[in-house]
């Protein structure tokens, strides 16, 4: 299984991929990259021709030989921000306006985790989480986990690992499950079954 990590800010300074940087330190991508390593224009076609500019086709190529995703998003006015609601939209012009209804995105039927880092205390952040799993999922994306990080410019900061230790250990336990860390489930369980028989 290989992961791939996306900022979904245009900003190179942003936030959500700084914290990703330090989640990394410990869940260990396959890939981390940002949406502003890529110059992708405002959406500005209603077209359902597949035709999009040559940085999405670029991007989405390199996403579809992964298959578990981690997006961190930023929150604007309650919502996912601009960058990453622009990708999205050209997602859906490369893939015909969803003619396969969710299953050819490059993390369709993938294990996906939603993140957002924000300076805001617990009162901002994680609003946007219900439109944009719902969206997500539309798009075939299974959302196994979210988390919003509230108080980030306090703790997103240079070589702060220790603090995001015990949260990238539940974020690397979802992109680590496969069907041997099933096989190791089904065995742990039968050795503890098997302590109550004797």
């Amino acid at each position: 299984m290989k992961t791939f990590a996306l900022g979904g800010s245009a900003s190179p300074d942003s936030i959500n991929y700084k914290g990703l940087t330090l989640l990394n330190h410990w869940c260990k991508f396959d890939k981390l990259d940002s949406l502003s390593n890529y110059n992708i224009p405002v959406i500005n076609t209603s077209a359902s021709d597949g035709i999009v500019p040559k940085d999405i086709t670029v991007l989405i190529d390199t996403m579809h030989d992964y298959d578990k995703f981690v997006f961190a998003v930023p929150e604007m006015t309650e919502q996912m921000g601009a960058a990453f609601k622009n990708f999205l939209d050209w997602l859906v012009t490369k893939y015909y306006m969803n003619w396969s209804l969710g299953k050819s995105y490059p993390f369709s039927k993938c294990d996906t985790i939603l993140l957002t880092f924000t300076p805001s205390g617990n009162e901002g952040g994680s609003r946007h989480f219900p439109q944009t799993t719902k969206i997500l999922n539309k798009l075939g994306a299974n959302i196994v986990y979210s988390k919003c990080f509230n108080d980030s410019w306090e703790h997103v900061i240079p070589d702060n690992y220790e603090y995001f230790k015990d949260e990238a250990k539940i974020i690397s336990n979802y992109i680590n499950i496969s069907v041997d860390t099933q096989d190791d489930i089904q065995t742990a369980y039968s050795t503890w079954l098997n302590l109550w028989k004797k």
